[in-house]
């Protein structure tokens, strides 16, 4: 049956909504003003430990200038106490957990309550320093520095806290004892005058803080929205709006973890003669009836169900707590969604759909206990049961054993893998340049593993990379890899070229224990420094274990190996962790750069954003960036105007011999030399 028939008017779904709907602003006079957006949990305790040591220092400062200027020891201490007091209340909770020993108690006082208590304590020493000084003009300057401290917290409640004071020290204080506050005689027969006049001057201060606090509050929102339009896009098809393959694979870990006996469902699903849309309507035409689609689609599944789009017109369903009996109904419901015109330019267009059904009871036993694996194991049978309903015309069919021709060859490579980690003369590495994006200079180079199979020949890392990490395999594979890249290393510095080498490390591997110990012993073994290596990781290291990944790669840095973060931008929530892991450099995804150069203009400026955005975070943490997938000179002047500091890619270099880039490095070598 054809996709294209009759003529109807054209229907357009809602497009997706924002991932993140930038605040309203304030109108009118205040607009101006802060807004009073909370701080993160975690810099509101950094500002609020500094705070309290500000307020430390005073407690022990202001007794000590009291006693210069010749109080009563009493007196002066009564100072310092109070100030303690309104410490001690600050640093409540702090101090609760330090005597029990828990840092997991729950807080006693709310957050207002503390930063209230320590502002308090700033402005009260300042009073305390105008008290002790008898007025002096010059001890009121402490009020003014005292001002854009208390605005670090960026509330409203210590701020109003510590103006108020300052205006009851000034009007009350000032206006019973003017002795106390100011130190003109003229003051003291016309206090309101001088409060009038200091007030003025205190505006004045509140005003630059406030307008410091507003500009600091306006770009940490900007920040905010756009990690969030980042973290939209890394888990969202910006076609449908529907999560996408990251997403996907998180929902799966998600279920499969939870419980290792719960059954768990996974739909393919794949439009059949998609092509003659796209061929007979153009591109436009078939981005719009995939939009329809998704909308029909999502209208099919059940409120537990994740619909995904995995890219083209392929779309997948994660049904958890399904077995293959409802797994097989609902994608009969979803095929029967589909049926119906859709309308497409005006043309009315009939869908049809061929979907596969896994599910994890039919995975086999060995395979339960490593989630990474069920789901490669889950998503490759969904596919394969998908292409046999295509192939078969039979639109739903559930997978079969004896449908799946890979798995024996999936075991002969693993073994033929363990022979060849063996041997010495079946696994090398190609090596691929790292240059300087404006000069071009060769800044590193990244090794990459290939194999020469005793029968089927030279394998790309695409053909057992995958099947390796996902076993035990992945450790020694890794190890053999580093253990080559350094000996050439070793070899090139012999040469007298300083070559910094970069090695992916999967997950599997940064994780067990005694990996630092193990690269720095290979290190040690090639006579290599440290700074001439470079661990690159995925996202996906990063979210399996934060601390423990933290821990582990600050240990590497600070022994002076670099730390790269590969793939950058398809993880799936690993941006709140960026400000506090040990790495030095983001390797943007391919995908994106590869963007740069799409026929669509939208897809185009989408991707160029993109890129921009993550080179001015990277930047503002002070991390370099690298552009990966440069294949022409118009992708390479966009990711150079973007900031980009380092590029890779088929424009400069493919994966060379360790011979082709020795060569390549005497070369750069004789041309630096003066004539």
């Amino acid at each position: 049956m054809s996709l294209l028939s009759g003529a109807r008017p054209p229907h357009r779904p809602p497009a997706p909504s924002p991932a993140a709907p930038a605040p309203t602003a304030r109108r009118g006079p205040l607009r101006w003003l802060p807004r009073g957006h909370a701080l993160p949990e975690l810099e509101w305790r950094r500002r609020h430990r500094w705070v309290c040591a500000v307020l430390l220092v005073h407690v022990v400062a202001v007794p000590l200038y009291a006693l210069l200027w010749r109080m009563p020891v009493l007196e002066s201490l009564a100072f310092g106490a109070v100030l303690a007091l309104l410490l001690g209340v600050a640093q409540l909770d702090e101090l609760r957990r330090h005597a029990a020993g828990d840092g997991d108690l729950p807080p006693r006082l709310p957050n207002r309550v503390r930063s209230c208590a320590s502002s308090l304590g700033l402005v009260v020493a300042s009073g305390f320093v105008v008290q002790i000084s008898q007025g002096w003009t010059e001890a009121h300057f402490h009020f003014f520095v005292m001002v854009p401290v208390v605005a670090l917290y960026e509330a409203w409640a210590p701020f109003t806290v510590a103006v108020g004071y300052v205006l009851f020290q000034h009007g009350i204080v000032g206006a019973v004892f003017p002795r106390v506050v100011f130190h003109n005689a003229l003051a003291h027969d016309h206090p309101w005058y001088f409060a009038g006049v200091h007030a003025v001057l205190f505006a004045a201060a509140c005003a630059g803080a406030l307008t410091t606090w507003r500009l600091a509050e306006a770009s940490r929102l900007r920040q905010e929205g756009l990690l969030a339009q980042m973290q939209h896009r890394a888990t969202h098809d910006t076609l449908t709006g529907l999560p996408n393959r990251a997403a996907l694979r998180a929902r799966l870990e998600e279920a499969l973890g939870a419980d290792p006996h719960a059954e768990v469902s996974v739909l393919m699903i794949d439009l059949d003669r998609f092509k003659e849309v796209n061929d007979t309507l153009g591109h436009a035409c078939g981005d719009d009836l995939l939009r329809q689609v998704a909308t029909r689609l999502s209208t099919a599944i059940r409120g537990h169900d994740v619909l995904t789009r995995l890219g083209g017109d392929e779309f997948a369903v994660v049904l958890p707590g399904s077995g293959g009996a409802d797994a097989h109904r609902v994608a009969e419901r979803l095929r029967h969604a589909l049926t119906g015109d859709l309308q497409v330019a005006g043309i009315s267009v009939d869908v049809d759909a061929s979907v596969g059904v896994a599910t994890r009871r039919c995975a086999a036993a060995a395979d339960r206990g490593d989630v990474a694996e069920e789901i490669e194991n889950l998503l490759r049978r969904a596919d394969i049961a998908m292409y046999t309903a295509k192939e078969r015309g039979a639109g739903v069919a559930v997978y079969d054993p004896a449908d799946d021709e890979h798995s024996s060859q999936r075991l002969s490579t693993l073994a033929d893998l363990r022979t060849a980690l063996q041997a010495d003369d079946q696994l090398f590495l190609h090596y691929q340049t790292k240059v300087d994006a404006g000069t071009g200079a060769v800044h590193g180079v990244e090794a990459l593993v290939r194999w020469r199979h005793p029968h089927r020949g030279l394998l790309a890392p695409f053909a057992f990379v995958p099947v390796a990490e996902s076993t035990a395999l992945a450790e020694p594979l890794t190890w053999k890899v580093l253990s080559l890249a350094l000996r050439q290393v070793s070899a090139w510095s012999a040469m007298g070229h300083e070559v910094q080498v970069a090695v992916n490390v999967p997950p599997r591997c940064v994780q067990r224990r005694g990996f630092v110990e193990t690269v720095l012993d290979h290190l040690a073994a090639a006579g290599v420094p440290s700074r001439q290596l470079r661990l690159e990781i995925t996202e996906g290291t990063l979210l399996t274990d934060p601390a423990g990944t933290a821990e582990v790669l600050g240990r590497l840095r600070q022994a002076g190996v670099s730390i790269s973060v590969d793939d950058f931008g398809t993880g799936f929530s690993s941006l709140s962790y960026l400000r506090s892991l040990p790495i030095d450099e983001l390797k943007i995804d391919k995908s994106f750069v590869m963007g740069l150069d799409s026929p669509d203009p939208l897809a185009r400026n989408a991707d160029e954003v993109l890129v921009r955005s993550i080179v001015d975070l990277a930047h503002g943490l002070s991390l370099q960036v690298v552009a990966e997938g440069i294949e022409n000179a118009d992708v390479h002047r966009t990711v150079l105007d973007a900031g980009c500091d380092l590029a890779q890619g088929y424009h400069f270099s493919r994966p060379a011999s360790a011979e082709d880039v020795t060569a390549l490095l005497r070369e750069r070598s004789r041309a630096a030399l003066p004539d």
